[in-house]
């Protein structure tokens, strides 16, 4: 019989019974430590009360200078005492902008800092220093003990929501003495921390501000000094960053895709904010054109965006491509598709043929169809448009273990931002995604239902056109191939290779490279925008630089734009892929541009405008 190590089973005698947790407990600690984050982006879902009682009692369990507990924590889901705590923020982030020159400024003021409104859950934690009277053991000597302690309380906290699944995000732009009037807090209490809790939308690899190449961590070698300040080196130590790996988690990524892997980090560290100068002198421009402000709506928002992708107030798309990639899956022999394999080389003929709606509808925005073999079954017959990049013939079957391995996913990836890379070198300076598979709304269901934690059942459509008794025979494969591969959502490329596609992985990698050199990308529909999830729980950046065409009559297509908090320009009840959405809604990038271009101003047309005239 195995020993109950719970907490209420061991007793004071039991010292040697917890002097080395088991394996598990120590890998759930520090997981917990690596993978905490700071969370901005939260759902709506209410934390169960359960829950948030075994984290306040766990914050509740710090360690404290002489056990004087001085914490207290105001758990807050008034709408309205959110909203001052909101105001309050916004005052401070705006006036905190004038500590930063350009383009730090900019950047800082593109940050989102805060989920006061956003997360179902406000907790303040504060300290009170008279809460063990004036002599309290341990403190007289350091008085500010009190503060660190109620710090203990704080990373307890935010360690135990992580293992709940719960994101908590710590609000510090805010003056302490509104704060206490708003919240009622007394005088002499401090208020340490303002955190947002709630189920974020999604837990990123690593800390937004480091993504975002604000700060980097910095080395362990340059902050462990040995025996006083200053001595890095000491001959009685070891190097002791040395004896670590740094990066824990880093260890699940076989040797073997390291250089995919450094590929990976090298485009995605490339990756920068919009440009806030061009988007404001945009903006300017078409308030003073001859219409009411924000009239043409979407198209002045579009205008707006790729000002600030490219970086240019006057942007110019005489290049435009999309670029369709294929491949076959196994999970199609599990009978989720109404249509055969077969199917995917022969709509690749056609493409290169110039007789599918992708040809037709590219035409007429004048876009080059670029095709991508990334793993049909059957070898397509040389053709000079067709880009040979085939990784396999097909991925393994996902009901039954891995699509692919993980070196074949940075692999495909890799092979996406080379794409890119030499397609923008010939001249290329906008791009749209479009793709061809049987089975790839199966394996988009099993990315998006991995990633958002939503139900199979939620996320999965009719896909080619299959009736109901085939749709519930669908969302069993999927539920079986999740429970067979188990993929962390918080390890993007594990969910890709584990239930995804070659031509997913490809996908992901052109987005990736198009946004490291500031170029547009238009989005097509449901399997595109599994590709664009992907990506951008890679790289969070990713999401300023993509164009939703459309929303797919595809549900799981609705849950991704939501999730990456993306608003489609079209709703046609489109279902085809190819990238046909995507070249529906070039029509209006161009008239965006031309908008922008060509339209008079109220003082080059000599038009009153409302301020003098229109009242």
């Amino acid at each position: 019989m195995e020993e109950d190590l719970s907490v209420e089973a061991v007793k004071d005698t039991d010292a040697s019974v917890l002097s080395d947790f088991p394996s598990s407990w120590r890998e759930g600690v520090y997981q917990a430590i690596y993978r905490r984050r700071d969370v901005r982006h939260f759902r709506p879902d209410p934390i169960p009360m359960d829950a948030l009682a075994r984290v306040l009692d766990a914050a509740h369990h710090a360690p404290s200078v002489g056990f004087m507990q001085p914490w207290t924590f105001i758990v807050i889901s008034d709408q309205q005492t959110r909203l001052r705590v909101h105001d309050l923020y916004e005052r401070e982030r705006i006036a905190a902008a004038q500590f930063f020159d350009e383009p730090r400024r900019t950047q800082y003021l593109s940050f989102k800092l805060e989920g006061i409104l956003d997360a179902p859950l406000n907790v303040c934690i504060t300290c009170d220093p008279t809460r063990a009277g004036a002599a309290v053991l341990g403190r007289n000597s350091m008085p500010e003990t009190d503060l660190y302690s109620t710090c203990c309380a704080i990373e307890n906290l935010w360690l135990a929501a992580r293992a709940e699944g719960i994101g908590v995000g710590w609000v510090s732009i805010l003056k302490l003495p509104q704060l206490r009037e708003i919240l009622a807090i007394p005088h002499h209490v401090i208020p340490v921390a303002y955190l947002c809790l709630g189920y974020p939308t999604q837990f990123l690899k690593q800390p937004e501000l480091e993504r975002a190449g604000w700060r980097a961590r910095q080395p362990l070698g340059e902050i462990i000094h040995y025996e006083a300040w200053g001595l890095l080196t000491h001959p009685n130590w070891p190097l002791l960053d040395q004896l670590t790996s740094g990066k824990p988690l880093a260890a699940e990524i076989p040797r073997s895709t390291g250089g995919s892997m450094k590929r990976l980090i090298e485009v995605t560290s490339r990756i920068r904010p919009l440009d806030g100068a061009a988007m404001k002198a945009v903006r300017d421009h078409l308030d003073q054109l001859t219409k009411p402000q924000g009239s043409l709506g979407r198209l002045e928002e579009v205008a707006i965006k790729l000002a600030g992708i490219t970086g240019q107030e006057r942007p110019r798309f005489p290049r435009k491509g999309v670029i369709v990639m294929a491949a076959d899956h196994g999970v199609a022999s599990e009978g989720v598709s109404a249509y055969p394999q077969q199917i995917t080389a022969q709509m690749v003929q056609n493409f290169l043929a110039g007789g599918a709606a992708i040809n037709v509808l590219a035409r007429r925005v004048e876009a080059r169809v670029i095709v991508v073999d990334m793993g049909v079954v059957t070898d397509i017959p040389e053709h000079p448009n067709l880009i040979r990049k085939k990784i396999g013939r097909g991925t393994q079957n996902i009901a039954l273990g891995p699509a692919m391995s993980l070196e074949e996913a940075l692999r495909a990836i890799t092979i996406g931002i080379k794409i890119i890379e030499s397609e923008i070198a010939q001249g290329l300076d906008l791009v749209a995604i479009g793709e061809m598979g049987i089975g790839n709304t199966t394996a988009a269901s099993a990315i998006v239902a991995a990633i958002t934690s939503r139900s199979v059942a939620d996320v999965t459509g009719h896909g080619t056109g299959i009736d109901q008794e085939q749709w519930q025979h669908k969302v069993a494969v999927i539920e079986r191939a999740l429970a067979v591969n188990n993929p962390d959502p918080a390890e993007p490329v594990e969910v890709l290779a584990k239930v995804g596609g070659y031509e997913i992985a490809g996908l992901v990698g052109v987005i990736l490279g198009a946004a490291a050199q500031r170029l547009p990308v238009v989005i097509d529909g449901f399997i595109s925008g599994a590709a664009a999830l992907i990506a951008t729980e890679l790289c969070p950046q990713v999401g300023d630089y993509l164009i939703a065409a459309h929303t797919s009559v595809e549900i799981g297509h609705h849950i991704i734009l939501e999730h990456m908090d993306l608003v489609p320009l079209l709703n046609l009840d489109l279902r085809l892929g190819e990238g046909t959405g995507a070249m529906m809604a070039l029509h209006f990038v161009d008239d965006a541009v031309a908008i922008r271009d060509e339209m008079a101003t109220f003082a080059d047309a000599g038009v009153v405008e409302k301020e003098e005239g229109r009242q």
